[in-house]
């Protein structure tokens, strides 16, 4: 059928989260989508990875050079791209990240005709109508415009194990939960039980010698809970780790240093999941055409 690339500018604009959001819509009309990301690195790994865990499209599981990229056989192949980077003669759609920059207006002029549209994420919510407005006067043609979200924003267990150079205790396969609330458990476990219950997708952060805390946290299924002082925790704490669903890490730093080196991981975090599938998709509905998408990208 066609070809549509998603591009940006620049790194961490949300080209994943809108590929796929996109092509979910697309697959909503019976359409078959193929998701597709060209490039190199790790961020093109993950993406790759990203794009073969959903149901609804399919996908090679790794990234492609462009010449590898699939001819359209009855479907709509969607291909993001690294940062930057284009490929002539396909239909494309620009990712900004709360705002028109001047490199995105630059880029945008490279795309030229091919350009059907923009799409810009992360925008705060007292300023929808001036994004809109500016990317309409240079000629960007926006398409939807996507608030900011802490779920879209929301880091997932592996990442802040990464962010915090934590050690893993227990592991308990949820590497790319997501965790929209950063909890500092209280300083006794009966407020902590029915206060952890209120948030259903988190990380509790707890001192070493705190093991009713740490317990009180488990018992309320958190995706991770960060034992901070660098000491281990009791070995019951572990014991129960591994009846629940629960990662255990252990960080290095007292609990106010731990909870400051999470502070850029919001800004960073990528696009994986079906609860970050679900927010974009969410934003997109009502605002994106996907019938006059589909006739676009087939005539660009």
């Amino acid at each position: 059928m066609a070809k549509l690339q998603v591009v940006a500018s620049r790194p961490l604009s949300g080209k994943t989260t809108v590929a796929t959001a996109l092509a979910q819509g697309l697959a909503r009309g019976q359409g078959r989508v193929r998701l597709v990301r060209v490039g190199e690195g790790v961020a093109a790994d993950e993406d790759a990875a990203t794009f073969a865990g959903f149901a609804f499209a399919s996908s090679p599981g790794r990234p492609l050079s462009p010449d590898q990229v699939p001819s359209p056989r009855n479907e709509t192949v969607i291909i993001e791209a690294d940062a930057g980077e284009t490929q002539a003669g396909i239909a494309a759609i620009l990712v900004v990240r709360g705002g028109m920059s001047e490199a995105d207006q630059t880029f945008a002029a490279a795309l030229g005709a091919r350009l059907i549209g923009t799409i810009a994420t992360a925008v705060a919510p007292g300023a929808i109508e001036a994004v809109a407005r500016d990317l309409t006067n240079a000629g960007l043609r926006p398409l939807a415009l996507i608030a900011e979200d802490r779920t879209l924003a929301a880091p997932c267990v592996a990442e802040i194990r990464d962010a915090l150079g934590a050690r893993v205790l227990y592991e308990a396969e949820n590497d790319r939960e997501v965790v929209e609330d950063v909890l500092i458990a209280p300083v006794y476990a009966d407020p902590a039980r029915p206060h952890f219950r209120r948030f259903e997708s988190k990380a509790v952060l707890a001192p070493f010698n705190k093991t009713d805390l740490h317990l009180a946290a488990i018992e309320s299924q958190a995706a991770c809970l960060v034992i901070t002082g660098g000491q281990e925790p009791s070995p019951y704490v572990l014991d129960r780790a591994q009846h629940g669903t629960t990662t255990v890490l252990l960080a290095d730093k007292e609990t106010l240093e731990t909870l400051a080196s999470l502070s850029d991981v919001w800004q960073t975090s990528r696009f994986r999941g079906e609860r970050k599938l679900a927010a974009a998709v969410a934003h997109l509905e009502g605002r994106v055409d996907f019938a006059s998408l589909r006739r676009k990208i087939e005539s660009p």
